[in-house]
């Protein structure tokens, strides 16, 4: 396949374990929807902006409201996006990115129709289930996954690194929040459990200093320090408010059964 694959189809490809079986069917779902939006940020078709409202409560400051301002609906040649661009240009006004999500996950398994254009593409290979009990597989390429595997592990190491001298693009850094921020990335073996063993008694000042120490570190490539100097701001906002609402894995899921 010519050219690179689109943000979904990347998202897709990753939330496939080397056994066949998805990681976690909810942020699957969840996330190829997100990484639709994300996709169509990067091509200019899109931004989102925080929207003016009432605050009651210091949890709806944190969880601030972020609307979605089309900005060119010319359609781009993919079934999927043209499909969402012209029902953005059907909104009476500026959607919630939050409610627009919900909508769409009521109607559509974004995961499954990217998953089966990687399938059409020949970089995941579909295995039927055999008898009542045995699911169908969909083995990604491994090369191609052991790429993107690689690319978002290079992300995360240049954007801890405080030299400053080497750039992320703002492909990457889209399909390296996301698989961050969602703790995919533990699945894929690009970042690891820290194993606190600690005494308890120094346990909440652990975390307070980490969580501190993060909050720096995430205020820092918000200023656009290092390696996201050649980012626009409104990418770099929107991949944050993208990864930040992808779903951490959930404990049952398991190795994320698959179903159609």
């Amino acid at each position: 396949m010519a050219g690179r694959l689109t943000l979904p189809e990347e998202f897709a490809l990753l939330s496939l374990s080397d056994t066949g079986k998805m990681i976690d069917s909810v942020q699957a779902k969840v996330g190829c929807d997100l990484a639709e939006l994300g996709e169509l940020a990067l091509r200019g078709k899109l931004l989102l902006r925080r929207s003016p409202h009432m605050v009651f409560s210091w949890a709806e400051i944190r969880r601030a409201i972020h609307v979605i301002d089309l900005v060119d609906p010319a359609p781009v040649g993919l079934a999927w996006a043209d499909e969402l661009l012209a029902e953005l240009a059907n909104e009476p006004e500026a959607v919630s990115l939050r409610k627009l999500v919900i909508r769409r996950l009521r109607r559509r398994n974004a995961f499954h129709w990217h998953r089966d254009a990687l399938v059409a593409h020949g970089l995941v290979r579909h295995v039927p289930g055999r008898g009542l009990f045995r699911r169908a597989r969909y083995l990604p390429d491994p090369t191609m996954r052991n790429r993107l595997i690689d690319e978002v592990r290079l992300a995360n190491e240049i954007l801890q690194d405080t030299s400053g001298g080497r750039r992320l693009d703002v492909h990457t850094k889209f399909l390296s929040d996301m698989v961050i921020r969602s703790e995919l990335a533990k699945n894929l073996g690009v970042v690891k459990d820290r194993g606190w063993r600690v005494n308890v008694m120094f346990l909440n000042g652990l975390l307070n200093k980490e969580l501190w120490s993060a909050r720096r570190r995430a205020q820092a490539r918000a200023r656009g320090i290092g390696a996201l100097d050649s980012i626009p701001e409104p990418l770099r906002q929107a991949s944050e408010v993208f990864a930040n609402l992808v779903p951490k894995r959930s404990r049952n899921q398991g190795d994320g059964a698959d179903s159609d």
